[in-house]
This record gives C-alpha cells, structure tokens and sequence, in this order.
C-alpha cells in the first residue's frame, strides 16, 4: 500500500496519522506503554495478569488507536482497563511500546 496507508474497511487513517495517535495517547497515559504478556497457565507463581484474546464485541467498539469501529484485538490489564484494537493499529502499538521501553 502506497504512502503508509492502512486500508481496509475498518481504517482509513494513514499510519503516520495512527503512530501521531497512540504516540500522544500512550504520552497521555491514555494507552499503556507496556504490552501484557499472555496469560499463561493458571496456579503458575509466574502467571501474567493481563492477556490478550479475540474481542466478542467485534464491529460495535471503538479502536484505542484510532476511534474507528470494529476492534478485533483486546487486551484486560490487571486494574480492570480494557484495552481495544484493530489488527493493524495493534502492530502500531506493539510497535510504539518496543520503542519507547
């Protein structure tokens, strides 16, 4: 795709647009700065607590990166805080988080 575009039905931020977004949102302290590792198996003294797993709300909520309906990626963080993105704005964000760590 030419020009850093994203595409597809669900977005049609540029990605230079999306990265400008979660950069100030992730500054905000609106999007976490860490990406939760998977959850692991129960009872396990190293379990993580966050995770990330397929969104049964797919076409209804919005995408933490780009506001645009339709996230299919979710991630619950251990204070309650749910965390939704489109597949692509989610590589971004996984993205921005190697960066900045």
């Amino acid at each position: 795709m030419a020009g850093g575009d994203l595409g597809g039905a669900e977005n049609n931020m540029d990605k230079n647009d999306v990265t400008q977004r979660i950069r100030q949102r992730m500054e905000a302290g609106v999007l976490p700065r860490v990406i939760p590792p998977l959850t692991g198996e129960p009872g396990w003294p190293t379990s993580p607590t966050g995770h990330i797993k397929a969104d049964t709300a797919i076409g209804v909520v919005k995408c933490a990166a780009c506001d645009s309906p339709g996230a299919q990626v979710a991630y619950r963080f251990p204070d309650g805080r749910i965390v939704r993105f489109h597949g692509r704005c989610h590589r971004i964000w996984e993205e921005e988080c190697q960066r900045s760590s």
